[in-house]
């Protein structure tokens, strides 16, 4: 390749770079790990094992669930990632919030914030931050 040839590559590859959005430029977080956090309110806690293989389990008090996963590749405008979330198998019990209702076949759709660090986040029930719950924090990876 020739000078002329080079420079061009180089003057390419740099408006490919400039117009990619600036969220892909940088590593996605992983939610993979195990995350916890206790309920101010009444001292209950929560733990969450994400795996890599799209599943996850749920233990909130006595309740334990066995999940599926996907979070979205790019965040949302805030910088918040859609975590849609399905329950396979509910072993029953009471969770933190005293529910015993069978979760098996919901789904429910969370945005997830991490941190500078990304060793906490909080998951909230819009894409705008209401209803959340956290800080989590990542106890494994």
């Amino acid at each position: 390749m020739n000078e002329a040839g080079r420079t061009l590559a180089v003057i390419t590859f740099s408006l490919l770079l400039a117009s990619a959005p600036r969220g892909a430029l940088a590593q996605q977080p992983s939610i993979v790990g195990t995350w916890e956090w206790t309920r101010k309110s009444n001292g209950c806690s929560e733990q969450y094992i994400y795996r890599d293989d799209g599943t996850a389990s749920i233990r909130r008090a006595d309740k334990h669930t066995e999940n599926t996963y996907l979070v979205s590749w790019a965040p949302e405008p805030n910088g918040r990632y859609k975590l849609t979330m399905t329950t396979v198998k509910d072993d029953g019990g009471q969770d933190c919030a005293g529910s015993t209702e069978d979760g098996t076949g919901r789904r429910r759709t969370v945005y997830v914030l991490f941190s500078p660090s990304r060793e906490t986040m909080i998951q909230c029930d819009s894409p705008a931050g209401a209803d959340c719950i956290g800080p989590l924090r990542r106890t494994a990876q």
